[in-house]
C-alpha cells in the first residue's frame, strides 16, 4: 500500500549509511548506542504509512499481544505478512548501519517486530526472542553474534518510551542466558551503575547486544492519549550464522524450513539483509511461502513445555499496573492462553497457558 522512496529500484543493495569510529568503540565497550538521523524523511513517512496501514488492517497474528493490553499493536515477523516492511529491510539504511556497527560481511534478518505504544512498560530484563541463533555469544567474552535494533518513526517523549541501559552490562556473567527478567541486586548488576539513557528522535536507530540489560517506561496513565511511540526493532544475525534452535519456543521459528541445530542459517524465512537481499528469497517471500506452517507450529508446541521457565521469567518482568486513570481507555483482560495461529485455520490451533496470568489476575485483585 505504500511506494517506496524516489530513486530506490527493486534488487537494490540497502542504502548506504557511514556509522564512525567512535560510535563503533562506543557500542563494543557500552554494548548500546544511538545512531541519530539514520532514516531520511522520506524513509520515516515510509515507515510511518506501512506502520499506520498495518494498525488500521490488524493481522490475526497481532491479536494475542494486542488482547494483553501492553502495546497498542504488537506483531512479530510483519515483514512475512506486510511486503512493505520486507522492503524496508532490503532497502532502507538500517542494514548499512548495522552492518557498519560491527564490520559485518553478512546480515539475516533473524526476528522483526512492530511495536506501537507500550502501555506498561518492562523493567530491567535481557532480549531473548532473537530467532533461531546463538544471539548472545561466550557470556562476558564480548562476542557479537547478533545485534539487537531499535528504529522508531516518533520521537520518543521526555520521560517514557525509550530503553534505559545499564553501560557495560553486556559483560555480565551472572544472568543466565534462559532468564528475561533479571534481579539487579541477585545476578551482580549493580556492579553496572552507570545508565544509558537515549532519548531518540524519529529516523534514530538505537543497536544493542542482545546481553544488554535495559528496560523501558509505560506512560503514567498507561494511555498515549494523542502521542505515538511506532517503532521496528528485532535481530540480525551475523556472519556464517547457524540454526541454533535448541528446541526453543521461538515465535520467529514457526515456519517450515528443514534445518537442524548447526545448520547454516541460509533460508527465505531469515533473509539477507547486507551486502545485498536474495532474489531468490525475496521470490519466495513475496509468493507467500515465508509463513507460519503446521510443521512449524508443532515445532513451537513442543518448544513451550522447555520453555516455561523463560515464559514465567518473562511475567516478571511487564510492569503490571492498575487500570488506566483518567478516563482512559480500560485495560483488557490478559488472556489466560495464548492461540499460537498459523494460515489458514488460525482460530483452530491449541492454547499454551500463560503461566504469568494468574499472577497479573492475583495482583490486580489485590489492589482492589
Amino acid at each position: 500500500p505504500v511506494r517506496l522512496p524516489d530513486g530506490v529500484e527493486i534488487g537494490d543493495p540497502p542504502q548506504p549509511f557511514e556509522v564512525t569510529d567512535e560510535q563503533r568503540r562506543a557500542l563494543y565497550e557500552d554494548g548500546a548506542i544511538v545512531i541519530p538521523g539514520v532514516l531520511n524523511k522520506e524513509w520515516i513517512e515510509y515507515l510511518r504509512d506501512a506502520t499506520d496501514w498495518q494498525v488500521e488492517h490488524p493481522h490475526f497474528w497481532s491479536i494475542a499481544g494486542v488482547a494483553s493490553g501492553l502495546y497498542d499493536y504488537i506483531q512479530r515477523s510483519v515483514w512475512a505478512s506486510n511486503g512493505a516492511f520486507a522492503d524496508f529491510m532490503y532497502y532502507s539504511p538500517v542494514a548499512s548501519a548495522l552492518a557498519g556497527s560491527v564490520g559485518a560481511k553478512e546480515l539475516r534478518l533473524a526476528t522483526d517486530l512492530l511495536m506501537v505504544n507500550p502501555n506498561k512498560g518492562f523493567k530491567w530484563h535481557q532480549d531473548n526472542q532473537n530467532g533461531p541463533i546463538d544471539s548472545f555469544g561466550e557470556p562476558g567474552a564480548n562476542e557479537w553474534t547478533s545485534l539487537r535494533w531499535w528504529v522508531t518513526m516518533d520521537d520518543c517523549p521526555p520521560d517514557h518510551g525509550a530503553p534505559v541501559y545499564l553501560r557495560k552490562s553486556h559483560l555480565n556473567m551472572g544472568v543466565s542466558t534462559e532468564a528475561v527478567f533479571v534481579d539487579l541486586e541477585k545476578d551482580g548488576l549493580l556492579a553496572y551503575p552507570e545508565l544509558l539513557e537515549f532519548r531518540p528522535k524519529a529516523g534514530d536507530l538505537i543497536v544493542w547486544h542482545a546481553r544488554a540489560i535495559h528496560k523501558i517506561d509505560g506512560p503514567r496513565s498507561q494511555d498515549w492519549e494523542s502521542s505515538r511511540r511506532r517503532v521496528l526493532g528485532g535481530t540480525v544475525a551475523i556472519d556464517d550464522a547457524k540454526y541454533l534452535a535448541g528446541g526453543r519456543l521461538l515465535f520467529a521459528d514457526m515456519g517450515s524450513h528443514g534445518m537442524q541445530d548447526g545448520d547454516s542459517l541460509s533460508h527465505p524465512l531469515f533473509p539477507k539483509l547486507w551486502p545485498c537481499s536474495d532474489p531468490n528469497e525475496r521470490a519466495e517471500a513475496s509468493a507467500g511461502r515465508c509463513t507460519r506452517t503446521w510443521e512449524g507450529v508443532s515445532r513451537v508446541w513442543g518448544g513451550a513445555f522447555k520453555s516455561m521457565a523463560e515464559m514465567a521469567s518473562f511475567a516478571n518482568v511487564v510492569n503490571i499496573g492498575a487500570r488506566k486513570e483518567g478516563g482512559g481507555k480500560e485495560r483488557r483482560e490478559l488472556p489466560s492462553s495464548l492461540k499460537l495461529p498459523s494460515p489458514p485455520f488460525p482460530h483452530d490451533l491449541p492454547e499454551i497457558p500463560l503461566p504469568f496470568a494468574s499472577k497479573v489476575r492475583e495482583e490486580d485483585a489485590s489492589k482492589k
